[in-house]
């Protein structure tokens, strides 16, 4: 194998929970920082890597990839195989490919980062309020996931057609919504709504203030979340919490609590 200038390639393939994490822009930036060039992809087992450049660039950037890989990430298997270079000057991260008979671990849906929550409750941030709000450090993964590989047109969010700051965001290396594949906001994702016990919506008012009237009132409602309807009710109220179990037949089995922090 002719090298030139101390120049090598690897072809590194990881499996675990890699997907949905924030991995391939992980990869993408620690490459630019170590001056490596090549290529990252999500695949049907993980994520496949094609690296090149000085030996000791490549060094750095596969222990960094085992000591600073995202706070979601779980890296089950890590190989290496030296391949011939190509001399490329360009970093990309490539389409993705599906490969039958391989499988890929899945991220569970993970609650609001504090850079998500920041936002959400900045009068001066476009995502102010924003229920749906997330990156690729939080949000909906398992749940909005139809096929692997991981990408939007496999999601349920592939209806939702990102808006001009949206994509800017997902094309952006240096934002944390780079490449985030549940990305959204309030004129380009999906909203919130409220229909009464018939189905029919309810218009003109904030869903959310409603619905916590409507709990202080111990009415029970049906929340649709992530993975599914919850049946609600304020359970400081006995009577709430009575008529809740009437229509569950469940006059003994604790419910769950639910609270906004611990």
């Amino acid at each position: 194998m002719v090298k030139k200038n101390n120049i090598l390639r690897y072809r590194i393939n990881i499996k675990g929970v890699v997907q949905g994490v924030g991995f391939r822009p992980f990869i993408y930036r620690l490459a630019k920082e170590n001056k490596l060039y090549g290529w990252v992809l999500n695949s049907s087992e993980g994520v496949v890597i094609e690296v090149e450049g000085e030996s000791e660039n490549l060094n750095l950037f596969i222990k960094n990839i085992k000591e600073k890989a995202p706070p979601m990430a779980k890296i089950d298997e890590l190989s290496l195989e030296e391949i011939e270079p190509v001399y490329r000057k360009k970093f990309e991260i490539k389409r993705s490919v599906k490969e039958k008979g391989k499988y890929q671990l899945i991220s569970p849906d993970v609650a609001i980062c504090e850079d998500c929550l920041n936002e959400l409750f900045d009068k001066n941030d476009r995502r102010y309020l924003y229920p749906f709000i997330n990156c690729t450090n939080c949000g909906p993964r398992f749940t909005i996931i139809k096929d692997m590989p991981y990408d939007r047109p496999k999601t349920t969010m592939s209806k939702f057609i990102m808006c001009e700051d949206c994509q800017k965001e997902y094309d952006d290396p240096l934002s944390r919504r780079f490449h985030a594949q549940p990305n959204a906001c309030p004129i380009c994702g999906p909203h919130l709504w409220l229909a009464d016990s018939k189905g029919r919506l309810v218009n003109d008012i904030n869903p959310v203030d409603e619905a916590s009237n409507l709990l202080k009132n111990k009415i029970i409602i049906g929340v649709k979340g992530l993975g599914g309807f919850q049946l609600a009710c304020d359970a400081t109220s006995n009577d709430a919490v009575k008529k809740l179990r009437m229509k569950k037949h469940r006059p003994v089995k604790p419910f769950a609590v639910m609270v906004r922090n611990i």
